[in-house]
């Protein structure tokens, strides 16, 4: 089947400790209102990510039912109204190598908290999410790579920092000047 075009305007993520209970989040979320899913995923340690695009009405409806579904086993969830459009695309697919000035990487605890922020990073600077790496063999932690110009890379890694909301669930950020060429085969 054909992934679904990329052009809506909000984005919902379910983190559910529990897989089988998260299944049932997934399908209640896309029965209740008109979304896309992005992803729905397993990872370390036993968690489903449900992510999924649409309206902003539609989006909110289905996170809501999500949420109620998910009851005492919610992780996280987020909920990113005019989310930038390469945030989702990430999510579907890796971006190609490029040569960069200089590269900032973010690591929360949680996806939702690494969507939130590198959402806010692609809003704060010119800069291109280079990769987003989410949950999957990592113990359920996430992290994204941005390039660009040193000060807009600064410039998107803090307000990436500023935009997780639990002090505790941002776990690392670094900025790097003139990146080995070699590291991009790493991401």
């Amino acid at each position: 089947s054909r992934r679904p075009a990329l052009d809506h305007s909000a984005l919902g993520l379910v983190e559910c400790r529990s897989l089988a209970l998260g299944a049932l989040v997934a399908d209640g979320m896309l029965k209740t209102a008109g979304v896309h899913l992005l992803l729905a995923a397993p990872v370390s340690p036993g968690k489903l990510l449900v992510a999924i695009q649409g309206g902003v009405a539609e989006v909110e409806a289905a996170l809501e039912k999500g949420l109620a579904l998910c009851e005492d086993q919610l992780e996280d969830a987020l909920f990113l109204p005019r989310v930038h459009p390469a945030v989702g695309q990430a999510l579907l697919a890796p971006l190609p190598e490029t040569g960069v000035e200089a590269m900032g990487v973010v690591e929360t605890a949680t996806v939702a908290a690494s969507l939130r922020a590198a959402d806010a990073s692609l809003k704060s600077a010119r800069v291109e999410l280079l990769s987003i790496r989410l949950g999957a063999g990592i113990g359920g932690k996430a992290v994204y790579h941005l390039a660009g110009e040193i000060a807009d890379v600064e410039a998107a890694v803090q307000a990436g920092v500023s935009a997780v909301r639990i002090p505790e669930l941002l776990l690392c950020s670094v900025v790097l000047a003139r990146p080995h060429p070699d590291y991009a085969r790493y991401m």
